[in-house]
């Protein structure tokens, strides 16, 4: 995969001081900047954080040339920028009304003031990752570890989801240390352990069994869980919204897909609607990578993209990012979990319209994404509920 090429137009205090020469990063994607930041903190000589990414014409992840809007903690180290504003520095530092708060100037160190108020730091904090949904940081702390993330006015908290499904299954979920819902900020401990991209069946079983336990329990509270919520039965209308948003862009071939989609939505729907599942909290990015386990405790982490919705979504994107033998047998494991959970429902009959219907909730969860972030940000997500209805069709 190619390299990105970084030019970071650097800041202190909101006050342009100089563009650092363009290096080379190995990792492509452009929301990843822990060792893009440790670069520059050590060609600048003082800490630096990446508050956003700055217009890049012509260009898109992964890889290629990429600019980003960098702020310095203290004077950079002389004769190492170039002083030479860009002709649109007043631009890219205007105030604009939907961006996030980590991305505005002093955003992430006011993240580590108000995470330091509350665990002591022991060390250097590292921004881990930041882009148009989230910022994560990774802080020293005198036994360990601790996360701070801040997440989109639009999406969920971490640390609001984590206590809900905690309050059910008190293991399942790293343990938030304290949340600011207004500003959706969430401090939370350490999940020891490794990324479980290739999981062993046992890891499957035991997550998907626990997770569907929770799930039944949290369909009882979604009316005092601070979630946004997604299309159930309002497929129909969710389609006429987002076709109605891309119809530059479609071809005679996409209208014809989009007709036939239409055309079996109701049937899609009744089946959905006789598997019987509850409404109730879904993670909307429940892949292995974001499982962890240190060979004895399993815990499911980055709850940013959590909704109030069907649960076969879960499954949905499990299923999509498995070995086809495992993806089977995790199908089998959900619909059993959820026989036990809900008993008279009949879990797969959920399965084949969600194949399709999950195309349509996370297009309406992209749109929503490019509806709620800055212009510069969109970047990341332009593309994407075109894709995603080109993507129901083909599953239909």
């Amino acid at each position: 995969m190619e390299h990105r090429i970084v030019h970071a137009l650097v800041s202190v205090d909101g006050q342009y001081v100089g563009t650092a020469p363009p290096f080379e990063d190995a990792i492509p994607w452009w929301g990843e900047v822990a060792d893009l930041t440790a670069h520059l903190d050590a060609l600048l000589g003082v800490p630096t954080a990446v508050l956003r990414v700055a217009p890049t014409a012509g260009q898109s992840q992964p890889g290629g040339h990429v600019r980003y809007h960098v702020e310095a903690y203290g004077t950079p180290r002389a004769g190492v920028l170039d002083p030479t504003p860009p002709s649109d520095w007043a631009e890219i530092v205007r105030p604009q009304p939907l961006r996030a708060n980590w991305a505005e100037i002093g955003g992430p160190r006011r993240m580590v003031e108000w995470a330091g108020g509350i665990v002591p730091l022991a060390g250097k904090p590292v921004q881990v990752k930041t882009w148009n949904l989230s910022c994560l940081l990774r802080l020293p702390i005198s036994d360990g570890l601790a996360w701070a993330k801040a997440t989109s006015a639009f999406a969920s908290a971490d640390g609001d989801i984590i206590r809900h499904v905690r309050a059910c299954d008190p293991s399942l979920a790293p343990e938030p240390i304290a949340v600011d819902l207004e500003r959706r900020w969430s401090l939370l401990a350490h999940a020891p352990g490794e990324d479980c991209w290739e999981p062993d069946d046992a890891t499957v079983e035991l997550v998907l069994r626990r997770w569907v336990s929770v799930q039944g329990v949290l369909a009882h509270q979604v009316g005092s869980i601070d979630a946004p919520a997604t299309p159930s039965n309002g497929f129909p209308a969710a389609l006429d919204e987002l076709v109605e948003r891309v119809a530059a862009d479609l071809t005679p071939a996409d209208r014809e897909g989009v007709a036939a989609l239409t055309a079996r939505l109701p049937s899609l729907l009744s089946q959905l609607d006789s598997a019987g599942l509850p409404h109730t909290v879904v993670h909307g990015d429940f892949h292995p990578g974001n499982w962890r386990s240190d060979g004895l405790h399993r815990k499911i982490v980055d709850w940013a993209d959590a909704y109030l919705g069907h649960p076969a979504a879960d499954i949905d994107r499990l299923v999509g990012r498995v070995p086809p033998e495992q993806g089977a047998l995790a199908e089998k494991i959900w619909a059993d979990a959820w026989r036990a959970t809900a008993p008279g429902s009949d879990p797969a009959a959920a399965i084949a319209p969600m194949a399709v219907l999950s195309k349509l909730v996370r297009g309406v969860l992209y749109q929503r994404f490019l509806d709620n972030i800055e212009p510069d940000e969109r970047i990341y997500h332009e593309g994407d509920p075109l894709a995603m209805i080109r993507e129901a069709v083909e599953a239909i």
